[in-house]
């Protein structure tokens, strides 16, 4: 709830559906109250498939194949893999995009 106050104050625009796996903390009267008066669709798919949540798990295999062309492309050692991941996202944030026109993500 706060995520989806703070992102409509941010962006100035209004939710309108809200997908979750079919796990028990977002299947809550609490949620649906939430949602309903709103007018957000609450879509529920099934709990652990990747393949439902197509854009994230692009955005994931992009940061994943970038990290690992970095380190075997330097020689570096599997210990700098988290770091790695965290620049490999911080360089994504600065590129453009097709969804931002003439400014980046960031």
């Amino acid at each position: 709830m706060k995520f989806c106050t703070l992102t409509e104050r941010k962006s100035s625009l209004k939710l309108k559906i809200f997908k979750t796996d079919g796990r028990n903390e977002f299947n809550s009267r609490e949620v649906i109250e939430f949602c309903e008066p709103k007018g957000i669709e609450h879509e529920v798919i099934a709990p652990y498939t990747p393949q439902h949540n197509g854009l994230a798990e692009r955005g994931n295999k992009i940061l994943l194949d970038m990290t690992i062309c970095m380190i075997k492309g330097k020689g570096l050692p599997h210990y700098f893999w988290g770091e790695e991941v965290l620049t490999v996202a911080y360089m994504l944030n600065r590129c453009p995009t097709k969804a931002f026109k003439e400014c980046t993500p960031e």
